[in-house]
């Protein structure tokens, strides 16, 4: 499902990140985890997200005064999603405001991605949203728990991951997921989007992009996504084709100057670099959609 309604968007994604996740984790048989971070992470397990959460936070401990709030005061270094050559430490107090979970397939491994939106003095500072982070873990559980890999995934006010693509399956031993980080402003909602997947226990980035979705005389644009893993004979990963579908709305009777509407498609083709141990793409239809986004801010 898209997002066709720029106001349902927005406040899906502040109901999600306000409270803690209804969905914390599902377990192989599809049942659903409880939210409390006291909880184990599958049934039967004696691992709780507490557990996990203190592999990146190591003094984390429940605050005497509110029981469903946990503290502390330190991590451990923690890539930024803009800058991943940059690690910060956060050193200032650290309260975690609510958490989410998924279970993905890597390399035929099953690992648990944890995020935790968080509050700190010295997160992200500088930007918008000075104080806050959403920071993004991914364990091994068997044999034994492990932190492999932990990002601070948060570009904008609200960030989450993407209901609306939960998993990318890109082949029967992977899986990839959508971070989605947004703000509205006036009729005016800001997207950046980014498709990711784990990679001998580290994150990496498929694809990442802008979208601009609009309301008004003249404006009513929509932005839609989709993903599409495509066979690629004698390669580690597959081809993977991100589309956005770029529709513009006739104006209504209650415009003044009256536009006619159009649909357009971008189409973007990744392939594995084995070598860079990276995706790359050689299409520019992306980048001239972002130009076009760009040319209406």
């Amino acid at each position: 499902m898209n997002c066709t309604s720029i106001t349902a968007c927005a406040v899906f994604l502040m109901l999600t990140l306000c409270s803690a996740s209804t969905e914390a984790a599902v377990s192989n048989s599809g049942s659903l985890q409880s939210p409390d971070l006291k909880s184990p992470v599958q049934p039967g397990s004696k691992t709780t997200y507490f557990d996990l959460l203190r592999k990146v936070f190591p003094d984390l401990q429940t605050d005497s005064t509110h029981d469903d709030a946990s503290i502390a005061h330190g991590s451990v270094p923690i890539r930024k999603i803009d800058d991943q050559r940059e690690s910060i430490v956060l050193e200032s107090d650290i309260e975690i405001k609510g958490f989410d979970s998924r279970w993905i397939k890597s390399g035929g491994r099953r690992l648990l991605l944890l995020s935790a939106d968080l509050s700190a003095d010295d997160a992200n500072e500088g930007t918008p949203y000075e104080g806050e982070a959403t920071v993004l873990a991914v364990f091994g559980l068997e044999p034994k728990i492990e932190l492999l890999d932990v990002m601070d995934i948060k570009s904008d006010r609200f960030t989450a991951f993407w209901e609306d693509h939960p998993l990318v399956h890109l082949n029967s031993q992977n899986d990839a997921f959508v971070i989605y980080s947004t703000h509205s402003n006036a009729g005016e909602n800001y997207n950046d989007l980014a498709l990711m997947f784990v990679d001998d226990g580290r994150f990496k980035i498929i694809s990442s992009f802008f979208l601009f979705n609009t309301h008004g005389c003249g404006a009513m644009f929509t932005e839609s996504p989709s993903f599409r893993a495509l066979p690629a004979i004698g390669r580690k990963y597959p081809k993977i084709l991100v589309t956005v579908r770029l529709k513009k709305n006739a104006d209504t009777d209650g415009c003044d100057r009256r536009t006619r509407g159009y649909t357009r498609y971008y189409n973007a083709l990744y392939y594995w670099k084995q070598a860079k141990t990276q995706y790359e793409s050689d299409s520019r239809q992306l980048e001239k959609l972002d130009r076009f986004n760009r040319a209406r801010l």
